[in-house]
């Protein structure tokens, strides 16, 4: 019986057909623009796409004419115009944001959708190709403007440029903008990829399991509070139960280990922040003392 490729053996054999080395020599130019390479357990995203409303925990589908703003947490402004986009379109930019790590931004990135679908643990079928096909659509369609206040800078475009198919081989090609390296160089996360998989379609856990894992230790924020910030449509007080249970799962697939919504209605989280976190946090207690 044949073995099924995983994603890397597959993406290995679509760049030896195209004739694209698996790793090139990268010159000093090229390794700036390069993406930090994470561990191929983990999925390195921006902490802006993760600190908001950026990609939302609703199903419907909003269309903003203009930029509009969308909640986020302090230090970061965010509008979005065109389609809003959720956290079924953040796990295909997440494993797109994995494929590219491996070679500097504005490189073509080459996968098959077959592989690709696989990966992120949907179906195969001919109807599965097509909604990649729109998912994709809404990542390059959607433009989003991330402002970021205490630096003063400003990343505005959508977060994929371009993609090109060749359906009789299920070959494709990306492209990202060479600006998207701006949102990493305000900080990114480490994102367990088998945690979120296992969340399966539940969006508030999602949502949840990304915003927690950006910060090395949690705020408490108000039920209120994270209604905003993850774009929910739901009513307040459904959100509410919605997220007690999203927390629980949380806490069952050990993301979190503890967590409490206390009498002011304040969310309390407990979670061991990564390594990088801890060195994170530990400059800083250098940095007050200095």
């Amino acid at each position: 019986m044949a073995t099924k490729r995983t994603l890397e053996q597959n993406l290995a054999f679509v760049r030896a057909k195209s004739g694209k080395p698996k790793t090139e020599k990268l010159t000093s130019a090229a390794q700036q623009l390069a993406l930090p390479l994470w561990p191929d357990a983990v999925r390195g995203v921006p902490n802006a796409v993760l600190r908001g409303a950026l990609f939302t925990v609703s199903q419907k589908r909003e269309m903003f004419k203009d930029l509009t703003p969308v909640a986020v947490v302090d230090g970061i402004e965010i509008s979005i115009k065109n389609d809003r986009l959720n956290q079924h379109d953040l796990d295909l930019f997440e494993m797109l944001l994995h494929v590219q790590r491996e070679q500097p931004l504005g490189s073509p990135v080459h996968f098959t959708a077959h592989s690709l679908l696989r990966e992120l643990g949907r179906g195969t079928s001919g109807r599965h190709h097509k909604e990649l096909q729109n998912d994709m659509a809404r990542l390059i369609g959607s433009v989003v403007k991330i402002h970021w206040t205490a630096e003063r800078k400003t990343f505005m475009g959508s977060l994929v440029e371009r993609a090109y198919i060749d359906e009789q081989t299920d070959h494709w090609v990306i492209e990202f903008s060479r600006d998207l390296m701006t949102l990493y160089s305000q900080g990114h996360t480490w994102i367990d990829w088998d945690e979120r998989k296992a969340l399966g379609r539940n969006n508030i856990a999602k949502w949840a399991h990304g915003f927690y894992a950006s910060h090395a230790k949690p705020f408490a924020y108000s039920v209120d509070t994270l209604w905003k910030l993850s774009g929910s449509a739901s009513p307040r007080n459904e959100f509410r139960r919605k997220l007690q249970a999203a927390l629980q799962e949380l806490l069952e697939l050990g993301a979190l280990d503890k967590w409490e919504i206390d009498d002011k209605d304040l969310v309390q989280v407990q979670r061991k922040p990564s390594k990088s976190q801890l060195k994170h946090l530990a400059a800083k207690v250098i940095h007050k003392r200095g």
